[in-house]
């Protein structure tokens, strides 16, 4: 006889199980005792997954479930680590990860207030934690969305419909003159994709340079502003970033901001990664200018620590959170226009909607803003102690100082150099002792290309990393040189 698959009885001994083996994970992970990231190749590991449709419940349920824990949970990356100092996903918190289970279970949809009461009200709270956090008035608002893509999208969906008074959302782009997109040359790939996506071509995309720090260059910015005004191209918006993918850099955002303001042109700005130091007393600082904006991405998988995916699109004004998707307020999905701000669907693609506001809520009532902050400025903190220890040594570089908590850098061997001559041999080796360090099973870490040169980076995404990680990790740069007899003078404390 099958069990039920809705007896509350199995799903409690099915959930004990999990989360006890999760927690053992944890505890494993978080003292480094298992590998960052046990590596197989995927053609090796895909022959595990070649099993045919599974048409009868298991014999066993406990044991498959184990089963399946031990596979999933081994072959992960793990991000909890301390070795972890990859990609942009953290060491979520475990209060936030339960509240991915209670939004699943309840599988409630935040597109229409009835089908998610209380959904919906966690998330118009978190909106209005994050705006007063940004300090901005009562009128702003927003909606959260799934992923930094969708964020910057849907934000200059309403920067276009709000340069062109609604008739590109009514008549296309035919309607009135071409238009563009002032962004800087650091600025995350999904700016360029959005402007395809609607409609723009990649040619109204007018690219700012930016300085040593990887900042936007404010002065070139009023230069091909002007450039652009005398092309006869409206500018729809210009794009600011409050930590860059690359390197983590805050772009000049109050210059940016009165700028705008001057031309009264829209001034959106990417703070998927960096908006998150808004809660950080040590380093709120970096964000100044963030208040000026018209729209805003921030990412709460990122620096927030919650899982992946929950981000913010915020507005300063209560209207503009409805231009994305129509000229004015719609209030078609409620029975009263009072009650239309609990349709979230008016202001958002997404037609079937995660209650994904519970993951930072929970995290939020549990732990407090404060303590979240501390994490963030711990990872802050970190990356500075790491370009501190990387330029006290003789062969390594930096691209450029720490700004965020992420930091990218080059180990130059003295038997290679760093002249232009070697520029290819040292990009290579760049990459080879990126593979040898991942392949050991201690560290993790990518590699990216700036200004025609490849780097290592770190972005330190684990609270729980220490100064004795990263020193291991430049022990272990070195032993991963393919010169086995380089032999390098330090003066590193063993």
């Amino acid at each position: 006889m099958h069990p039920d698959p809705y007896d509350p009885e199995l799903f409690r001994r099915h959930g004990h199980q999990v989360v006890e083996a999760l927690a053992t994970y944890l505890d494993s992970a978080l003292a480094g005792q298992v590998p960052v990231l046990p590596l197989r190749a995927p053609l090796e590991l895909a022959e595990q997954y070649q099993g045919a449709l599974p048409l009868d419940a298991a014999d066993d349920a406990e044991a498959e479930v184990a089963r399946c824990l031990a596979q999933v949970i081994g072959q992960s990356i793990h991000l909890h680590h301390p070795g972890y100092m990859g990609h942009q996903l953290p060491a979520v918190l475990p209060v936030a990860a339960l509240a991915d289970l209670i939004s699943s279970l309840l599988n409630n949809s935040a597109a229409i207030h009835e089908m998610a009461q209380a959904g919906t009200q966690i998330e118009r709270q978190v909106i209005r934690w994050l705006c007063a956090a940004v300090g901005w008035s009562q009128d702003s608002d927003g909606v959260l969305t799934s992923g930094g893509s969708l964020g910057n999208l849907t934000a200059l969906l309403a920067a276009r419909n709000h340069a062109t008074q609604g008739a590109a959302w009514r008549q296309g782009l035919r309607a009135g003159p071409p238009l563009a997109l002032l962004v800087s040359d650091q600025a995350h790939y999904t700016v360029a994709r959005t402007a395809g996506v609607l409609g723009l071509g990649q040619d109204a995309i007018v690219t700012i340079p930016t300085d040593s720090c990887f900042r936007l260059d404010v002065s070139a910015l009023e230069r091909l502003y002007r450039q652009t005004a005398q092309q006869g191209k409206k500018v729809v918006a210009i794009v600011g970033s409050a930590g860059t993918t690359a390197t983590g850099s805050f772009d000049p955002l109050h210059e940016m901001g009165e700028f705008c303001r001057e031309k009264n042109a829209w001034f959106h700005i990417d703070g998927s990664h960096g908006a998150s130091a808004l809660f950080s007393e040590k380093y709120r600082g970096l964000t100044e200018g963030i208040e000026l904006a018209s729209s805003l991405v921030w990412d709460m998988h990122k620096m927030l620590f919650t899982p992946s995916l929950i981000t913010a699109v915020l507005f300063p004004h209560r209207q503009y959170s409805y231009d994305a998707f129509s000229q004015e307020a719609s209030y078609l999905f409620a029975r009263r226009p009072e009650e239309a701000d609990f349709d979230l669907a008016l202001r958002t693609l997404e037609c079937t909607k995660r209650t994904m506001g519970i993951k930072l809520w929970l995290a939020l009532r549990v732990h407090g803003a404060k303590a979240i902050g501390e994490l963030v400025t711990k990872t802050f903190d970190l990356a500075r102690e790491f370009a501190t220890l990387l330029k006290a040594e003789p062969d390594f570089e930096l691209a450029a100082e720490a700004a965020s908590n992420i930091l990218c850098f080059r180990h130059v061997p003295l038997e290679i150099g760093n002249s232009e001559s070697e520029t290819k041999r040292l990009d290579e080796h760049q990459l080879e002792v990126r593979q040898r360090v991942v392949a050991s099973g201690k560290h993790f870490l990518v590699h990216t290309v700036l200004r025609n040169k490849v780097y290592l980076r770190t972005t330190l995404m684990n609270p729980r990393t220490t100064v004795e990680d990263l020193k291991g990790l430049i022990r272990a740069i070195r032993e991963a040189d393919r010169s086995a007899d380089l032999q390098v003078s330090t003066g590193m404390p063993t």
